[in-house]
């Protein structure tokens, strides 16, 4: 498993306890950690959604471009593949100013922004849970994780 750097950011505690947890679970779930987003990707991205990503989101985008943890719990999107689904038709359910950056649980539910307010929503089958931060959404994901494998996480 490569880990990018780990950078002095609003993320690091986060991004510490996300390493620490694989480093724990590797070999019995999968994650995935890519290359930093550059400047020039966020910023292509930002012009693509002609909006400002919250600076945390892309905190984490300078950490890893895209990250899938647990094999199963969180799945986020690189930045070509979240341009790419901007750029297709939604269903008509779906809201069209929700930007999908992440596959949550591996069930069909999704993590997007918001693009009028910022806000973070987990979204599945209607139903709208809101983060004010990616660093809550990082926290709700690191803290389903303690609890789903809490025994191979204790046993060091």
């Amino acid at each position: 498993m490569d880990i990018p750097e780990i950078p002095d950011n609003s993320l690091t505690k986060e991004i510490n306890e996300i390493v620490e947890i694989a480093l724990k679970l590797n070999g019995i779930y999968r994650f995935d950690f890519y290359f930093p987003a550059t400047e020039n990707e966020i910023s292509k991205i930002e012009e693509t959604i002609n909006y400002a990503l919250p600076e945390d989101y892309k905190d984490f985008l300078r950490f890893s471009n895209g990250m899938l943890l647990n094999s199963y719990t969180a799945d986020f999107l690189n930045i070509d593949r979240i341009i790419n689904l901007y750029h297709q038709e939604k269903a008509g359910w779906f809201p069209a100013d929700y930007i999908i950056i992440a596959d949550i649980i591996g069930d069909g539910e999704v993590l997007c922004i918001w693009n009028k307010t910022g806000k973070f929503i987990r979204y599945f089958d209607g139903e709208e849970t809101f983060f004010d931060s990616f660093k809550e959404v990082l926290r709700s994901i690191i803290d389903y994780i303690k609890e789903v494998d809490e025994e191979y996480l204790l046993n060091d």
